[in-house]
């Protein structure tokens, strides 16, 4: 069953209920809601929903993937998929697709288990060749940091991610991101026993290549930037996920 539309404009509502000032420019969104069209679908051209995942790891920076069909560094994330429970769980499943982080890996930010961080809308150009018109996009952008305990390799998923950045918090791509998160607190932190496993219920796969470093820990003490074709390991001879088709564009 896809995300119902109760679901999407509930997340609105508790979104908008601490952020009152944005509903002028949430407009489009609130509008799309009172419309009896599925906004879940990325069938639906007069605009849909799509899901982000906002990782923060131990030093304080956030993880950005290049996603090939726009040629820009964003966060991870994509379109829903019929399976997803909620937009956390779409936000979950596309980190894991992206970058092989799965949901146990990463916290929810206290406060932020099950309302988005930011929302954002955004245009989207036309895509003759897949016989899609210019839409927009309704961006549910969720708040995690990476447990300071986690090893998990960098799994890239080769067809849609050409590289990941982990960026100190004054180089987010995204401005109305980068403003809010200069404003969080610094000394916020999960409990260590919690992890984001509890938000989704079948994180679907994708066909991914190899890793580009060992673990997360030693992205973080390194350059903080690589690419699929960089530091192959038996790693990748170990993991291999079926064709997933998904798009973020």
């Amino acid at each position: 069953m896809p995300l119902s539309h109760y679901h999407i404009r509930t997340t609105v509502d508790a979104y908008l209920a601490r952020h009152p000032h944005e509903r002028d420019q949430l407009s489009g969104l609130l509008h799309a809601l009172d419309r009896p069209t599925d906004i879940a679908s990325r069938s639906t051209f007069t605009g849909h929903v799509t899901c982000g995942a906002i990782v923060v790891d131990q030093l304080g920076r956030v993880l950005h993937v290049l996603h090939l069909a726009s040629g820009k560094f964003l966060v991870p994330g994509g379109h829903t998929e019929p399976a997803d429970e909620s937009l956390a769980a779409t936000a979950l499943r596309e980190l894991h697709e992206e970058t092989g982080i799965p949901p146990q890996a990463v916290a929810p930010w206290p406060g932020y288990e099950t309302v988005p961080f930011d929302i954002d809308i955004h245009d989207i150009d036309a895509h003759p060749g897949k016989g899609e018109p210019g839409h927009q996009h309704f961006d549910f952008r969720f708040l995690f940091r990476l447990h300071t305990t986690t090893d998990v390799p960098l799994v890239l998923q080769e067809e849609e991610v050409g590289g990941i950045e982990w960026r100190p918090v004054d180089r987010v791509t995204q401005p109305t991101l980068r403003e809010k998160l200069l404003k969080l607190p610094s000394k916020t932190e999960p409990e260590e026993t919690a992890n984001a496993s509890a938000l989704i219920y079948n994180a679907c796969t994708a066909r991914t290549t190899s890793a580009s470093f060992p673990a997360l820990g030693s992205a973080a003490r390194g350059s903080g930037t690589c690419s699929p074709s960089s530091r192959l390991t038996s790693w990748r001879r170990r993991r291999m996920r079926p064709p997933l088709s998904s798009a973020r564009n």
